[in-house]
């Protein structure tokens, strides 16, 4: 477990200047207000106690010194630890240090945490100075205790703008609340078992289909592509009610699909590249971008159009589209054609990639775990009836090993694997870090999910079991594991995933067995994305069980 109690002070990759700048804390009649003075950058002490430090300290080889003001005893003084210096490059900063590591951003995230803890700060061109926050209660700090001080920011709004516009993964403030009030107030039972359970069970019997034809005629499946189509077939119909027959029709390529899968690829790239605003202008990806980020929004308007030209339709809640057509903020305003479009497109970003992808990590990680597979049929064979071949809404809850098992899987295959803030004035971190205004703030759950601190000894080790035998259980601290982000912006869709991965998982598992192809890289690569997909298509050999 993790101890809250015991500090982790920030280690400097970066050799940049630090500014420093000493917080005093003054207590009066329970209130706390924060001082800011000019200092060296030291270790923190309460001032009757200042006088022996410094004459510790002094009588130390300590290569940095301590300058103190002595405060009255009603004040605390807080103090910063400055360990040495790690030099970084004139200009590029560490970029280098991505570079190293194959310009993944996840796997850098992992061997900063390892080497320097769970607070660092390191530089890129073009972002500035970041702090990791890769403990508990840092990030709570973040995302909950000054959540207001933490937002998107102009650098991440102005990377996925020309997607998801002021859509609600992309907006801050009130327009970010807005928008989350609306979202949670359409996302009831109801909708759920009326629309949303309707459609997956639909598009999960066309799946079983599909492996039933492969197990007959022993051709390899690709399970991502599969998944793929489960899922945009899926979110097309509870979307916007259309269906784009991937499942049905393979061999026909989707252009909706293509496009998408696209932009979000090149939109990856631009989270590693401070200038991809000029960079952009010199790649043929580049040049494309906006052509297919044009095509998504007439996509999306056509769709919009086709509802308004006939309202009769727009009357039944068949889809989310319709909902939200009918839905008022609480002003009493509709939303405009641009928001709808915005809805679409983050709503299908939410949940399109990012279950299928953890389908795909989750059916490997069954694959090469055969004891694990074992346990998780059992509990299916006990749970579903010879009559009943899927799970419904009522039901899924039942599946505590499979939904650990996905829990599991997020853990150390997170889709969305890093996240970042922009902090907007500046701030100190409960561990007394300071954050100043205009820095970015990242947190890595790939990286995290890892932490022997959190998750001990067996950290990198795939055992659902830890989701059944800690003292949270199926429902783990948010801010340690952090698949489905934390606090006011905690996920909406993570029942919606969970129930669609269930679902699919348990249907699938309890007819048929899945093996790796005997030339499948073992794990899988992943690439730069905005999300966690496989560099290489899950190829697999379907059996009957």
């Amino acid at each position: 477990m993790w101890n809250k109690k015991k500090n982790w002070y920030p280690r400097y990759i970066n050799g940049s200047t630090l500014r420093s700048e000493l917080y005093t804390k003054e207590i009066i009649e329970g209130t706390s207000l924060v001082h800011k003075e000019h200092s060296q950058i030291g270790f923190a002490y309460e001032s009757s106690k200042i006088s022996e430090q410094r004459q510790l300290i002094n009588s130390s080889q300590n290569v940095f010194y301590l300058k103190v003001k002595v405060l009255s005893e009603s004040h605390l003084v807080i103090l910063i630890c400055h360990p040495r210096r790690f030099r970084s490059l004139p200009l590029i900063g560490n970029a280098l240090d991505i570079l190293k590591n194959n310009n993944e951003f996840v796997t850098f995230a992992y061997k900063t945490l390892m080497e320097y803890g769970p607070i660092a700060t390191y530089t890129l061109p073009g972002f500035g100075r970041f702090v990791t926050v890769n403990d508990p209660e840092s990030l709570e700090h973040v995302m909950k205790g000054n959540f207001d001080c933490y937002v998107k920011g102009d650098i991440l709004y102005k990377i996925l703008y020309d997607f998801l516009g002021d859509g609600i993964f992309n907006a801050s403030g009130d327009n970010w609340r807005m928008q989350r009030k609306l979202f949670s107030h359409l996302f009831n039972v109801k909708n759920f078992r009326e629309i949303i359970c309707v459609v997956f069970e639909e598009e999960t019997k066309k799946v079983l289909a599909i492996l039933d034809k492969l197990a007959e005629s022993g051709e390899p499946c690709d399970l991502q592509d599969l998944f793929y189509r489960f899922t945009l077939d899926s979110f097309g119909k509870i979307t916007f009610g259309l269906d784009f027959k991937c499942l049905t029709n393979p061999d026909e390529p989707v252009k909706f699909a293509q496009s998408f899968d696209f932009v979000q690829g090149e939109l990856g790239k631009r989270l590693q590249n401070g200038f991809w605003n000029i960079t952009e202008l010199f790649t043929k990806e580049g040049r494309r971008l906006p052509e297919e980020c044009k095509y998504l929004t007439e996509f999306s308007y056509q769709i919009i159009k086709d509802r308004r030209n006939d309202p009769e339709t727009t009357k039944k809640p068949t889809d989310i589209l319709n909902l939200f057509m009918n839905a008022k903020y609480d002003n009493g305003e509709i939303l405009t054609d641009i928001q709808l479009r915005d809805v679409i497109l983050n709503f299908i970003i939410a949940g399109r990639d990012t279950t299928a992808q953890a389908l795909s990590w989750m059916m490997y990680n069954l694959m090469v775990n055969p004891s694990i597979e074992e346990k998780l049929v059992k509990e299916v064979n006990s749970l579903l009836s010879d009559e009943e071949q899927i799970p419904n809404y009522d039901t899924v809850k039942q599946f505590q090993y499979t939904q650990a098992t996905f829990y599991e899987t997020l853990r150390l295959h997170p889709v969305v694997p890093n996240n970042f803030r922009v902090c907007l004035h500046d701030d100190v971190l409960p561990n007394g870090t300071p954050i100043y205004a205009g820095e970015l703030v990242n947190w890595s759950s790939w990286a995290a999910g890892r932490d022997e601190r959190l998750w001990g000894k067996d950290a990198k080790i795939f055992n659902p079991e830890r989701f059944l035998n800690s003292e949270d259980g199926l429902k783990p601290s948010q801010y340690k594991f952090t698949s489905f982000n934390c606090g006011p912006r905690l996920c909406l869709g993570q029942s919606f995933a969970t129930i669609e991965a269930i679902m699919l998982a348990t249907a699938a598992l309890r007819k048929y067995k899945f093996e790796l192809l005997p030339d499948q890289k073992s794990p899988p690569d992943f690439k730069i994305s905005l999300t966690l997909p496989m560099k290489k298509p899950l190829l697999v050999k379907v059996n009957h069980r």
